[in-house]
Order: structure tokens, then sequence, then C-alpha cells
């Protein structure tokens, strides 16, 4: 008769290897990112309410803790986008006449269009106006 060995993993599974924790953060970066958007979609909602529901929302954006969760999430991005685009590559090799195009190429060309898209983004606002 065969026996199964039951391992069970604690609460810090994640800490227990550099790898895991890196894997960890990148997973966990997903539910910030998407409290993110709900926040946008509420302010787009909001937009379109009354003046005063718009002034109350955009004060409960700027709260303190508020701010900081909008950085934690911002740094969360750059992390999400960072190993995106380091596991691109490997995830799907080009090749150009039988010969694979180096890696560090396609990850320099991702950075160069995520700037050039930041950037755009970033005179847009500063054109429009932030508020």
């Amino acid at each position: 008769m065969r026996q199964t060995i039951e391992h069970r993993l604690g609460w810090t599974w994640w800490t227990q290897k550099g790898s895991y924790a890196r894997v960890f953060l990148r997973e966990l970066s997903a539910v910030f990112l998407l409290t993110e958007v709900v926040l946008l979609v509420l302010l787009l909602y909001n937009a379109g309410q009354t003046a005063s529901h718009y002034r109350d929302y955009l004060a409960f954006l700027w709260n303190p803790w508020m701010v900081s969760f909008h950085i934690a999430a911002f740094g969360f991005a750059l992390w999400h986008s960072t190993t995106f685009f380091l596991l691109a590559p490997s995830a799907l090799p080009l090749r150009i006449a039988g010969r694979r195009i180096p890696a560090s190429f396609i990850i320099l060309q991702q950075f160069a269009g995520l700037a050039m898209v930041s950037l755009l983004v970033g005179a847009w606002i500063a054109w429009v106006g932030a508020t």
C-alpha cells in the first residue's frame, strides 16, 4: 500500500528564496494595479456627476493614505513592467532571416517604447493640466 507524503506550506513560504519573493511580489502587484484601475473608473464616473461629488472624490484621492497607496502602486507598476520586459525575449524569441535577435535588443526596445509613451502622457498632462 502506498503512503502519501503530506507537505504543507506555511504563510512565509515565499520568503524562503529570493526568486519566490520576486514572483510573489509580481503577483501581488496585480492587486495594486487592479485597484488603481478601479479608482480611475470611479474618477471618470464621478466626473460625470455633480461638481461636489467630483471635488469630494478628488479630495479622497489626495488623502495622504491614498497618495502613499498611489506611490506604492506606481512602484509595483514599474516592477511589473520591468519583469515583463525582462521575460519577453524568453517567451517569444524572435528570428529574422534565421538569426535570433539578441534579448538585450528586444528589452531595450520595450523600455524605449515605455519611455516614449510615458513622455507623451506626461506632456499631455502638462498641456491639459493635472487638475
